[in-house]
């Protein structure tokens, strides 16, 4: 909604991010895929640009997470039944997050090997 106070805009958020949680299995493994890889980097000490590229990695994957999340219960809100085109929107939209989550699988693979 419009002309929202900065607190109330920042708790519809939370509540966005809260609802995905509870409502999305594939965004619960990717939060606890985070603090595995936030343990991993904290034991094996990486250095610095490891840690910022891992943590754009985790942003794009949870956005991306949030973004499908959205968009399917939207087309699904507007149209419930089964169709081709709606199918293929949901299709590319998880194969968005598929692919990030693949770079970061890399890029945390990446940082692992130069800390031996």
């Amino acid at each position: 909604m419009k002309n929202q106070s900065i607190l109330q805009k920042l708790k519809n958020a939370f509540n966005g991010i809260v609802f995905t949680y509870k409502t999305e299995s594939n965004f619960r493994f990717h939060c606890y895929s985070t603090l595995a890889t936030l343990i991993i980097f904290s034991v094996l000490q990486v250095t610095p640009i490891w840690w910022a590229l891992i943590f754009i990695c985790i942003a794009l994957v949870i956005a991306a997470e949030l973004a499908n999340t959205a968009i399917e219960n939207l087309v699904d809100h507007i149209h419930p039944e089964i169709h081709p085109a709606i199918g293929k929107v949901k299709d590319v939209m998880a194969g968005m997050v598929l692919i990030l989550s693949f770079l970061a699988v890399i890029i945390g693979l990446l940082a692992v090997s130069q800390s031996f």
